[in-house]
């Protein structure tokens, strides 16, 4: 871990939220806030945490994979803004980053990644946090899972999934252009459904293997469709794996009325490959047997990294 990332020992290991765009984070996200845990003062109306965009959605990363060095740079830059603070001195290596940042977004760049320079100088003065159980929000976290919990030791990981085929008719395919490449999927193919579908199967395969391995009773799988059904069982499942008491009140907010689930019953399915059907109806079957599965959490603590694959 370079010197000008370490936290300070005094905070809990993070928890982390993440997921196709689109899946529903948000409400999960939500869920986490009302848990206690603060995941951020820098936030958009999705509550991803922009900080985390501004350090690891990178336009250079969309052209290329990201370099070890670089992700533990990025990762141990955020852990200290989260918790103790940059105060405005992130040390050389720091500052060489985030003034290169500064000039790929708006208003000094048009790189259009939902974060702006004004989140960028936010993050660089950020104070520290006034609690120890702290966590975030963003849905591209999933793509930088296996490097995010190498650096961030303890890190527990929730991983949100929607419909695959549902999302495959989704307007929201900023992972897709992002990513395809870091999945060994072209990206010079045209935009359409099967390809959405193809990305959906590929991105969520990688986060459910990697987390069941590496990351086991710190790692949650958590079916939208089935958090709008049943928001108080999930609401419970949450507290759980967080290690509070499961009798706290679900709040009001969560009696979820969602506009979207089953719009791929109104679209003409024989656009997808049936091989790629089948894989995500695969896939689908998974996530739903892990979110039914009972698990019993530990207690937060900083635990073995495991080593990247």
């Amino acid at each position: 871990m370079p010197s000008d990332g370490n936290a300070a020992p005094s905070f809990s290991a993070p928890v982390a939220i993440g997921g196709l765009g689109g899946s529903g984070t948000r409400v999960v996200a939500r869920m986490l806030q009302l848990s206690g845990c603060d995941i951020g003062s820098r936030l958009n109306g999705a509550l991803d945490n922009l900080w985390f965009t501004v350090l690891f959605k990178r336009i250079d990363w969309t052209r290329r994979a990201p370099r070890p060095e670089e992700l533990e740079l990025a990762a141990a830059l955020f852990r200290r803004a989260m918790t103790a603070g940059l105060g405005g001195t992130p040390g050389p290596a720091g500052v060489q980053l985030l003034d290169s940042l500064r000039w790929d977004l708006p208003p000094n760049g048009g790189w259009r990644c939902g974060a702006q320079v004004p989140d960028l100088d936010a993050l660089l003065h950020s104070p520290g946090a006034g609690g120890d159980r702290w966590g975030w929000k963003e849905p591209n976290t999933h793509v930088f899972l296996p490097a995010l919990v190498r650096h961030l030791p303890g890190l527990r990981y929730i991983h949100v999934v929607r419909d695959g085929l549902d999302m495959a008719f989704s307007h929201n395919l900023q992972q897709l252009r992002n990513w395809s490449h870091l999945y060994g999927l072209p990206q010079d193919e045209p935009e359409s459904p099967a390809r959405q579908l193809r990305y959906w199967t590929a991105a969520n395969r990688r986060a459910l293997d990697f987390g069941r391995t590496h990351l086991q009773d710190r790692f949650l799988v958590v079916s939208y469709e089935a958090v709008c059904a049943e928001p108080l069982r999930h609401w419970q499942r949450l507290l759980r794996f967080l290690g509070q008491p499961e009798d706290r009140p679900l709040p009001e907010e969560f009696l979820i009325r969602p506009c979207s689930i089953g719009r791929a019953q109104l679209q003409d399915l024989s656009c997808l490959p049936a091989a790629d059907v089948s894989a995500a109806q695969d896939l689908a079957a998974e996530v739903a047997r892990l979110d039914q599965a009972p698990f019993a959490a530990r207690p937060f603590s900083a635990q073995a990294i495991p080593e990247e694959d």
